[in-house]
Formats: structure tokens, C-alpha cells, sequence
């Protein structure tokens, strides 16, 4: 089975590695199951919630959208197989 990640430059990156379940999830649903896995992250998912991140609330609807779009062409890519 193919692997296919949907992943931001890692310049765009400054909190990499936080998300501690996103590499175990991956080592068991690729490594152990061999399935084929899309990951597709994004920032600010907080905004709305934490009142203290409001001033990036456009900022945050633009990853949204774009995380939103990626995982629609990812899945469009997976029901073409």
C-alpha cells in the first residue's frame, strides 16, 4: 500500500512534535496495519474557544479552509483507487 501525507513546510512548523499521538497513530495505522494514511495538520484550532487567541481568527479561517481543502483532494485521491 502507498503512504501519501499531506504536511506543511516545516518552516511553517514552529510547534512540530507537540502533537504526541500524531506519530503513534501513524507507526500503528501505517506501520502495523499498513494502512494508507493521509495526515493533515493545521494551527490555531483554538481560536473561538481560547479568548486569548481572537486576534488570529483570520489567519485561522484560511488553515482551516486549506486543511479542509486538503483533506478533500485526499479524499477524492482515495476514492479514485
Amino acid at each position: 500500500m502507498s503512504r501519501t501525507e499531506v504536511r506543511r513546510p516545516a518552516s511553517a512548523q514552529p510547534r512540530e512534535g507537540w502533537d504526541h499521538n500524531t506519530d503513534y497513530l501513524r507507526r500503528i495505522l501505517v506501520d502495523c496495519w499498513q494502512a494508507d494514511l493521509t495526515v493533515v495538520e493545521r494551527e490555531f484550532t483554538l481560536v473561538g474557544v481560547n479568548p486569548a487567541l481572537d486576534e488570529f481568527s483570520e489567519p485561522a479561517a484560511l488553515m482551516r479552509k486549506a486543511a479542509e481543502e486538503a483533506a478533500v483532494e485526499a479524499g477524492r485521491v482515495l476514492a479514485a483507487r
